[in-house]
């Protein structure tokens, strides 16, 4: 049986063809699967091109690829995570214990990491000045590797991608386990690269609009993000 039975209602003003339906249904098939959801895998699986799949997401309106996943990852994800307590707008891969651990662990060793780009360079930043406020002076990586500043101890990265599939970021997720480090990562997108790669995930929530590269519409994750920072901060920061 289809997976998708009003692609019009699902998607609509969407030119798709003929075939786009069953397409769509293998992306679908893989985010219920949390399998890999780089636009490589999904051309694999869909025998076809990466360029393919980027024509495929402009007859579905969106303005690439990433929109396109972040769309049916919203609408199709498996969320086994449940809502954290006082924090409604957050899910995560782990419970409230390793949650604790991880933090309190970063917080007491001072060694922390950030990273984001575009609209999320104003959450490190933020991130930076209330860590500072504590006495934790974290190490801001735009621009910069870890092995130029790294003084050879694991560090925990902490990195914001609302796509959850920033290059940049997930090659500074590499570099921090090439060190022994923790990576928490912060994104909106249920089965993304960040939301598998980090030893700490929270997904959180953005409102009703599909990703927005320019960020042009209604948006929630930046201002939850912040409050999720605060939180995370003051509970962890006065152990």
């Amino acid at each position: 049986m289809s997976i998708i039975y009003y692609l019009d209602r699902l998607i609509p003003g969407n030119t798709f063809r003929n075939d786009d339906e069953i397409m769509i249904e293998r992306i679908v098939g893989a985010i219920k699967n949390n399998e890999s959801l780089d636009i490589r895998n999904i051309a694999k699986i869909n025998f076809t091109s990466p360029a393919s799949i980027s024509r495929l997401a402009k007859r579905g309106g969106f303005n690439n690829f990433k929109e396109l996943i972040f769309f049916l990852s919203t609408k199709f994800s498996n969320k086994q995570s449940e809502h954290l307590p006082d924090l409604p707008f957050v899910t995560c891969n782990k419970s409230w214990e390793t949650i604790d651990q991880l933090f309190l662990d970063a917080l007491f060793q001072r060694k922390i990491y950030l990273f984001g780009e575009g609209f999320c360079q104003f959450l490190v930043n933020y991130a930076y000045r209330k860590l500072l406020l504590n006495k934790i002076y974290a190490v801001n990586l735009d621009g910069v590797e870890i092995s130029l500043v790294s003084d050879n101890t694991p560090h925990t990265l902490l990195t914001f991608s609302q796509s959850g599939e920033n290059d940049h970021g997930l090659i500074k997720i590499n570099e921090c386990r090439k060190f022994n480090g923790n990576v928490i990562t912060f994104t909106a997108t249920p089965n993304s690269s960040y939301a598998r790669e980090g030893d700490l995930s929270f997904i959180i929530e953005s409102g009703p609009a599909s990703l927005d590269q320019e960020n042009k519409n209604l948006n929630y994750f930046y201002g939850n993000s912040l409050n999720l920072i605060e939180y995370l901060i003051s509970k962890y920061s006065n152990k």
